[in-house]
């Protein structure tokens, strides 16, 4: 998406001071032009893996019970606001629950995203609240099954069957 970003996306980067972190994975996205862009808008693009580096996958196993501990599970898992994601003003301390609609959709689930397992940005009172967020576990974490989650070599695009997320 960021060569798709219109000049205001650029320059309000620019005068926030915004870096940008993307991880590189092996798929089809022209860096050299990313680059580019950044450069020119002097935004800083610097990669969490080594550019040069492929990256290796992880199963994340998912416990579709959702009877897993969510205190265990929070404070042994290394997404837990490793990476927070933001999706229309809601702010998760990790990726699975801010886009498990797409598993939800594709396997004909029903994990379920309560309104504790976010917080939303425009209705929180300050920035404590939302620190006080992030440092607890969601209920979402039940649905995680960390134990069990293990690499399981280079990164590859999904083959989408439930198997890549069940154990």
């Amino acid at each position: 998406m960021l060569p798709k970003q219109d000049e205001s996306f650029w320059l309000s980067c620019q005068e926030n001071n915004v870096e940008i972190h993307p991880t590189k994975y092996p798929i089809k996205i022209d860096w050299d032009n990313i680059k580019r862009i950044c450069s020119n808008y002097n935004v800083i693009l610097s990669f969490f893996n080594d550019e040069n580096v492929l990256k290796e996958c992880v199963k994340t196993i998912l416990n579709l019970d959702g009877t897993s501990n969510i205190f265990d599970n929070f404070t042994n898992c290394y997404l837990a606001n490793n990476c927070l994601n933001l999706s229309d003003g809601k702010l998760f301390t990790c990726g699975l629950p801010a886009n498990i609609n797409a598993f939800n959709s594709y396997f004909s689930m029903n994990i379920k995203v309560t309104e504790h397992d976010y917080i939303d940005i425009y209705k929180a009172k300050d920035y404590n609240e939302i620190l006080q967020f992030l440092a607890k576990p969601m209920p979402f974490c039940r649905y995680c099954d960390i134990t069990k989650w293990h690499g399981i070599g280079r990164w590859e695009t999904s083959k989408r069957n439930i198997e890549e997320y069940i154990d």
